[in-house]
């Protein structure tokens, strides 16, 4: 089966990113936020970050967690470190433990749904991002969600969300990167990527006139489109 694209990341996650350079004072218990011990773990978690350390930061969170569980965005900053290092079955736990308490925060289905995704359980990770849809509908998540259904051969689905992200007008504007060949990617609009998308899975189910159709469609769209083209090419006559 084709790889249909390689986001890196996967996800947005600009909101995570400011996440993970949180500000301390968020803590929703004043009284343990004002306390020494909890000032003495901020520290501990500003010098950890600082020096590069991120077991020590991670430590400090920790206590600081411990001293007040209640405070999401201590977690939220925990779960997006285990992100980051690649550690993605604790970074879904992180979540998860969030989401039992708030089932709509999108920072936590975001880590959640990406987490899902990369440890390779694309059901899990599919209903998470509809979860986060839901909430909030950008075309880049219902992007997500099409080319994982199409990886499960979800196709109907697939193809149902494709055919309305096609007539989103952000996704004239969007731009995704996209393999242009063994070493390099290339931008291409979120409308040409979804239309060649449509090609791959009508040419899976055995439809090459209108895979073709799609494949032309998302050169139309973007002339520079390499891996449409390719895709067009590999119809034959």
């Amino acid at each position: 089966m084709e790889k249909i694209i390689d986001m890196k990341p996967r996800l947005i996650l600009t909101l995570l990113f400011c996440i993970g350079i949180f500000n301390l004072s968020l803590a929703q218990n004043k009284e343990v936020q004002n306390s020494n011990l909890y000032k003495h773990y901020q520290m501990k978690y500003v010098f950890g970050m600082k020096y590069n350390d991120t077991d020590i930061a991670k430590s400090a969170i920790y206590s600081m967690v411990a001293l007040d569980p209640t405070d999401d965005s201590l977690k939220f900053n925990l779960s997006y470190m285990y992100f980051d290092e690649g550690q993605f079955a604790s970074s879904l736990f992180v979540a998860s433990d969030i989401l039992s308490r708030n089932p709509r925060s999108r920072e936590a289905l975001e880590i959640a749904a990406v987490s899902y995704e990369r440890m390779g359980l694309r059901d899990k990770a599919v209903d998470t991002y509809e979860s986060l849809y839901m909430i909030d509908n950008s075309p880049n998540i219902l992007y997500q969600m099409a080319a994982l259904q199409y990886e499960l051969k979800r196709y109907k689905e697939c193809k149902n969300n494709l055919n309305i992200l096609a007539q989103r007008p952000k996704a004239k504007e969007i731009k995704v990167n996209m393999p242009k060949n063994d070493r390099e990617n290339q931008q291409v609009t979120l409308e040409a990527a979804a239309y060649n998308l449509l090609g791959l899975v009508e040419k899976e189910q055995g439809n090459k006139t209108e895979a073709r159709k799609h494949f032309q469609k998302a050169i139309e769209i973007d002339p520079e489109f390499a891996m449409a083209k390719e895709n067009v090419a590999e119809l034959g006559n």
